[in-house]
């Protein structure tokens, strides 16, 4: 199967190596969300993350460890990016994994080559979400994909989010989050 085969799954790349993350519960509520829409997706959680720290002298051309996460990414049709927001950006452990697509730096096309992102984040307030969201936005651009207008900055997570049942519990948080995957179905004509 290729990536641009409508069968590809979208990969939804979130969470954080915290066991309390409210960013796995986003990444787990979009999954659901695509099944609903009988679309095709893959999951990736805090697994996807740990990793070495991305080195160019020992990974620029072979990285074994990161091998599950790469292949992931080249067999997506389109992604989701979930970060949690710490101070006012990505997490460490989140862009050293995008770090890690370096990788594809030699695929035609490199790199996510035009392929949709959608992007999430949490935070425990407004403002570092979007912060957040920015900053992933720039990876984005630069890793040469297209970023989905419609983003789901989510803060604060206390209240939109219950991390203990592993819901979403927060109206405006669930719109935000179903508006991304409509406007992500309906770019990827897999709206049904």
């Amino acid at each position: 199967m290729s990536r641009n085969d409508a069968a590809a799954p979208i990969l939804i790349l979130g969470g954080s190596l915290g066991r309390q993350s409210a960013t796995a519960v986003l990444a787990r509520h979009i999954a659901e969300l695509f099944a609903a829409r009988g679309v095709a997706h893959e999951l990736l959680g805090a697994e996807a993350f740990d990793l070495p720290l991305y080195n160019p002298d020992l990974h620029d051309e072979r990285a074994p460890e990161a091998d599950a996460l790469i292949a992931a990414f080249r067999r997506a049709r389109a992604f989701v990016w979930c970060s949690p927001a710490y101070h006012r950006s990505i997490s460490g452990s989140f862009k050293n994994a995008l770090d890690f697509l370096e990788l594809m730096k030699h695929d035609d096309p490199p790199y996510l080559g035009g392929r949709l992102v959608g992007l999430v984040s949490a935070s425990s307030g407004p403002i570092a979400a979007i912060s957040a969201i920015t900053a992933m936005e720039a990876i984005a651009h630069a890793l040469r994909g297209y970023v989905v207008p419609a983003t789901a900055p989510i803060g604060p997570t206390a209240r939109a989010v219950d991390v203990a049942t592993g819901r979403v519990t927060e109206a405006r948080a669930a719109l935000k989050l179903t508006q991304l995957v409509d406007e992500m179905c309906e770019a990827l004509g897999a709206v049904r």
